[in-house]
């Protein structure tokens, strides 16, 4: 017990140090390649990227990149953070209620917007200026903010302060603007039309029965109090939250983030951003990733594609063949408005209607092996940025014909259906999978025991070990229980169990059969089945060998054989 107890004091501080975030410094980086390397996303085109108003290397450690390892309260796992001081301070524990890392040389935002945040002048400031053209109306960028002023200077006119600022056309005006998207959600109102920023004053911890003032605010909803071991610096901080703008896909806009000491340079602040994060969330052509669909030889597969947004009139796709099944000898493309797709064209345009690829297995293939078809499409929206693209993928599976084949199937029960099954036509499939799985002790398989009361419709797939894939629909149909008829069927109407003895398969036959029950010679039941039909195989063979009793009831009757196993 001693020896544990030393292992838990000796693993404790290390346990701790997971918990605290870790951060690089990107000082002497490019800001260009840090910046396309952590921030940019999916669907934005960036250009003329600077740090504190300078292009090339940076220059100052306010700057670098984060991994939380771990610490949940600042909900992302890694990104960029940026810094009134030193990146150096905002590693955890929160050991100080004032820490402050000056750095040596400061930058302060020339930005008028930036400075009409606040009523003291700015300093020790740190910037990230880009330009950007989105491919769709939207951009967003996912950050926290964090402060050692918390809770001292809540409501004072000494905050840190810092905002996101996109200066562009006004989507319904065109008109030019600049407006800070770092804004607490839902405060756009008749009052406050470009929202309430996000800051210490705003968001904090207060309620409001301290609020000394109509004008302030708490939105505590969105704050963190940093009462943790471990973690960052800072005193307290924001929940995550997304920077939103609206704007004209394909136009040129400029992102101003910053932040920035307030009067002194004392006690530090960071906004974290979250790794990639600064994208277009709906900038894509709706193509849905295909895996392994099959397609025959003989079959045509059509696959839909439809513009993402409806601001666009046309998208030109240009597309890589992959995969070991070749275009024009194995498959032929053509769209619906009849353009082909081939290695000598290897692009087509949609439009803002509907518009699909049509998939042809051709003759010469030779399919021995089944072969994949791949397509990488790269699909352009900005004609004055043709750079600017966005990236799916097609994959298909190209077969013989009639490789696997599943057959629709009803099965009619009584009461209560207790086992159900699939007839495999062709083809020895390796899976199987029973949707929905309800009622079903096995979705998995081909047979499955079930407890199944009332009516209902399965779908059942099915693949074999080369890829080939099938569906059958069964439906499970469970009736009242019918009369009983006599207890005894003579062979002349047609009843009988063979072979007999048998290893434990036989052959039932008679007129009608509804349930097949065995008996052990102890008279407890060890087999039931529901049947529809005229003959039903009997597969006993897991039972240990001897003699049995074999029930069958039909709609006519009941008959009873004993059988041996051997």
């Amino acid at each position: 017990m001693k020896r544990i107890l030393l292992l838990l004091v000796l693993l404790s501080p290390l346990m701790l140090s997971a918990q605290n975030i870790t951060v690089n410094s990107a000082q002497g980086q490019s800001i260009t390649t840090f910046v396309e390397q952590h921030l940019k996303g999916n669907g934005v085109y960036i250009t003329n990227v600077k740090f504190n108003n300078v292009q090339g290397n940076i220059t100052y450690p306010q700057i670098g990149t984060f991994n939380s390892n771990g610490f949940p309260h600042l909900q992302m796992d890694q990104g960029v953070v940026l810094t009134t001081g030193n990146v150096s301070l905002a590693p955890g524990p929160n050991n100080s209620g004032g820490a402050t890392a000056t750095v040596t040389s400061h930058y302060t935002d020339p930005m008028t917007q930036m400075a009409a945040l606040v009523s003291n002048p700015l300093t020790s400031c740190a910037t990230i200026d880009f330009d950007f053209v989105s491919i769709s109306p939207f951009v967003t960028l996912n950050y926290c903010f964090g402060s050692e002023e918390y809770d001292e200077y809540v409501w004072s006119s000494f905050n840190d302060v810092f905002a996101f600022f996109v200066t562009g056309p006004d989507p319904v005006t065109h008109s030019n603007v600049t407006k800070n998207i770092a804004i607490i959600p839902h405060t756009i109102s008749t009052a406050h039309p470009n929202g309430i920023a996000v800051a210490i004053n705003t968001v904090n911890g207060k309620t409001e029965a301290e609020n000394p003032s109509a004008g302030h605010y708490h939105y505590s909803d969105f704050y963190v109090h940093n009462d943790y071991s471990t973690g960052v610096q800072y005193d307290a901080f924001t929940q995550k939250l997304s920077a939103n703008a609206t704007l004209l896909p394909c136009e040129q806009y400029h992102m101003h983030i910053s932040i920035c000491n307030v009067q002194d340079k004392n006690l530090d602040s960071g906004v974290f951003l979250e790794e990639g994060s600064f994208n277009s969330p709906s900038a894509d052509v709706n193509l849905s990733q295909r895996v392994a669909d099959t397609i025959e030889r003989s079959q045509s597969v059509e696959f839909p594609l439809t513009l993402a947004n409806t601001y666009y009139s046309f998208g030109r796709v240009v597309v890589g063949f992959g995969g070991t099944a070749v275009v024009g000898e194995d498959y032929s493309i053509v769209t619906d408005s009849n353009q082909t797709v081939s290695q000598q064209r290897p692009f087509f345009y949609i439009d803002d209607g509907y518009n699909s690829l049509i998939f042809s297995g051709l003759s010469t293939a030779n399919l021995r092996n089944p072969k994949t078809i791949e397509l990488y499409l790269a699909t352009s929206l900005c004609p004055t940025r043709p750079e600017l693209k966005t990236y799916d993928t097609i994959r298909y599976v190209l077969v013989e014909d009639d490789v696997l084949r599943l057959r629709d199937t009803t099965i009619v029960a009584y009461d209560t259906c207790r086992q159900v099954g699939v007839e495999v036509v062709l083809g020895e499939p390796t899976t199987f999978h029973w949707l929905p799985e309800d009622g079903i002790d096995f979705p998995r398989q081909q047979y499955s025991s079930a407890v199944i009361t009332e009516s209902r419709n399965y779908r059942v797939a099915a693949a074999d070990g080369r890829g080939h894939v099938d569906t059958a629909n069964v439906t499970v149909e469970v009736r009242e229980t019918p009369p009983q008829g006599v207890e005894e069927l003579s062979a002349d109407e047609g009843f009988r169990v063979y072979p007999n003895p048998s290893t434990g398969m036989f052959n039932v036959e008679a007129g009608g059969i509804i349930l097949v029950q065995v008996y052990d010679v102890r008279g407890a039941q060890v087999y039931s089945h529901q049947c529809d039909g005229h003959a039903e195989v009997l597969n006993i063979s897991p039972l240990p060998a001897g003699l049995y009793t074999v029930r069958v009831t039909t709609s006519a009757g009941v008959k009873t054989e004993k059988v041996v196993v051997r």
